[in-house]
């Protein structure tokens, strides 16, 4: 079931942003030259949240320990092999929605 996560006027191009969704946290990145993608909200290392990540509009980074995950896929491109789970993610108007139901956020030990 989609569920308003923000309005797009609240993300940017390049930029991202945090939601709580069905008290999931959510990770919205709009990669540069590519479209909104939303990914699980905390770091699968060591399940620190990516609130405070550094997104440079292609890679986000960590800044708890470095893990670096490509903004258009979530594949882990510093650290453990991995990949930020990915929830569905469509607009509607002036709102970003997404679905949570059945994703588990990945974590790595």
């Amino acid at each position: 079931m989609f569920t308003k996560a923000c309005e797009l006027s609240e993300i940017k191009e390049g930029k991202y942003d945090v939601a709580a969704v069905n008290r999931v946290l959510i990770l919205i990145v709009w990669p540069t030259g590519s479209q909104p993608r939303a990914f699980q909200g905390m770091c699968p290392h060591d399940n620190e949240p990516l609130a405070d990540a550094f997104f440079d509009g292609k890679t986000v980074t960590c800044r708890h320990h470095d893990w670096a995950f490509n903004g258009d896929t979530g594949a882990c491109i510093k650290g453990k092999p991995c990949t930020l789970a990915e929830y569905p993610l469509k607009i509607e108007g002036d709102d970003i929605l997404v679905d949570t139901d059945g994703i588990t956020p990945n974590r790595v030990a």
